[in-house]
Formats: C-alpha cells, structure tokens, sequence
C-alpha cells in the first residue's frame, strides 16, 4: 500500500508575530513563511501601511504642536502667550485631522507602485513571484519600520539612525524579492538597485512637472519681492 504525503498547513502568524519577524528575521526562510501565510492578503498589507502611517503623523505632528505651543507660550507669558499656544495647538489638531486621509492614501500608493515597479523588474529578470505576495512582503517591514523610523526621527541624537535604517530597508526589500520571486542575490539585489533607480526618476520627473507648472507663479512672486525691495 502506498502511503500519502500530506504536506503541513502552512503557519499563520499575527500582525505582531509578523512585523516581529519581519524586522528581526531578515532571511529567505522568514520571508518565505510570512507570505505564505494563509492570511496573507494586499488588503492586509494596506491597512498596515495605512495605519502605521497615520501613526508616524501624528507623533509628528504632536511633537511639533507642543514645540510650537511651547514656545509660543515662552515668547509672551501671559495670557496672550497662553491664547497664541492655544491657537497653535488648534492649527495643529485641525491639520491633523484634514491632512490624515491623504497621509493614509499617500502611504497605500507608494507602497503599491513600489510593489508593482517591483515585481515588474524582477519579473522581466526572470522571477515567478505575483504582485499579491510581493506587496505583503514588503508590507510586512514597511508598516513597523515606519513607526520605528519616527519614533527614531523625533530623538535629537538618535534620529542619526534614520539612514542605517534606510539601508536596512533596502537589504529587507532585497531579501523579500528573492524570497517572493525565487531567483539569485544577484538578481534580487539588481531587482531593489533599479526600483530604486526608477522611484528616484519618478520622483525627478515629477518635480520638474510641478515646477514646469509653477514656474510662471513662482516668476511673478519674484519680481514682485524684487520690485518691492
């Protein structure tokens, strides 16, 4: 009699199981294992980046409205230095809350073009890898990077870690191509090298646009400044 192989159900992991793995367990394996989660899904990916993001704003905003009240009230104590407090913190909490859904979509399409520049290239290079699994690979060190970055930034000396942490960014992209798309290092790391080349054309591109745009505002700005002089 010939017995069956059954193969295992693959693990499933927790939001925090998978951030922690993610962030600690930088390996094919790891990798691997996330995004064969059976609840893997771009959805889930979104909401992380999402959240995360509106996370990372609002500390960031929190701290520069205490800063601005703070010092506001320091310029002029009294009552107007504690009205012209009150004032920026209003301004503050009235940004927050008008600029939290662009933050939030701004978040979800950069991660989706980046996914999807992504596994463009590393398909052209051969990989067989999808789109859904690459984008929750990327989702995964994304989200908790993000708040790690912030919290990070918002510290004076600390936030001096804000470029090795973009390198190691960039080594947790290059391993979840390779995990995702199964192909070589050389590969995977040609993969990352050129999104990376791509997004900063993009970027590029889209500056020039905008200033194209702008240009003959920004013009008359400065010649009205100039003539005024």
């Amino acid at each position: 009699m010939s017995q069956e192989i059954t193969t295992p159900p693959a693990a499933s992991y927790s939001w925090s199981e998978t951030w922690i793995k993610a962030l600690t367990q930088p390996s094919v394996e790891a990798y691997e294992a996330i995004v064969n989660d059976p609840k893997a899904s771009p959805n889930r990916a979104y909401i992380w980046v999402a959240l995360t993001a509106l996370i990372g704003y609002t500390i960031s905003m929190l701290l520069q409205t205490m800063l601005g009240s703070t010092m506001s009230f320091l310029s002029q104590p009294g009552r107007e230095g504690a009205a012209g407090a009150l004032g920026t913190a209003g301004a503050g909490i009235g940004t927050l809350i008008c600029c939290a859904p662009v933050v939030a979509a701004g978040a979800v399409l950069g991660l989706v073009i980046a996914a999807g520049l992504s596994n463009l290239i590393a398909t052209m290079l051969g990989g067989t890898g999808t789109f859904s699994k690459l984008v929750y690979a990327i989702g995964a060190y994304d989200a908790p990077l993000t708040i790690v970055s912030t919290v990070v930034g918002a510290i004076p000396i600390v936030g001096l870690l804000a470029f090795p942490l973009g390198i190691y960014a960039l080594v947790l992209n290059v391993i979840a191509v390779k995990a995702v798309h199964r192909f070589s290092w050389g590969k995977a790391i040609a993969s990352s090298v050129l999104i990376l080349a791509a997004i900063l054309v993009l970027v590029a591109i889209v500056t020039i646009v905008i200033l194209a745009l702008l240009g003959p505002a920004i013009g008359n700005i400065y010649s009205n400044i100039i003539e005024n002089i």
